[in-house]
């Protein structure tokens, strides 16, 4: 999908926290993907499930914690990975996945032109 067809939309800021210490690797076919899996509470399901739905098909750009660049790529639908570690704080565990990763400058370039 060409980069000009749909804006690129930012990772909410409260959800940062769960991207941390997503793994990035590089496929055979030298493509960048990442995922994470993390235990999740109800609420933060219901704003990730909201948010994939308006993000299917776009771009999304990440932000890593300690890290000084960016990455863009494709959200994947969320998966359900079963029960939660701690049931009495999380309703199940999920795994966070994004395809088709690119360094991005962090421009947006929709309001620049």
């Amino acid at each position: 999908m060409p980069l000009t067809q749909n804006p690129i939309v930012e990772w909410p800021k409260e959800l940062h926290h769960l991207l941390a210490g997503i793994q990035i690797a590089t496929g055979g076919d030298g493509k960048r993907y990442g995922h994470i899996d993390i235990d999740i509470d109800p609420e933060t399901l219901f704003l990730l499930n909201d948010f994939e739905a308006r993000v299917r098909h776009r771009q999304v750009r990440l932000r890593p914690a300690g890290s000084a660049g960016c990455l863009v790529g494709e959200m994947n639908a969320l998966v359900g990975l079963g029960a939660a570690a701690d049931p009495s704080h999380h309703v199940s565990r999920i795994r966070i996945s994004f395809h088709d990763l690119l360094d991005d400058d962090g421009i947006d370039r929709s309001s620049h032109g």
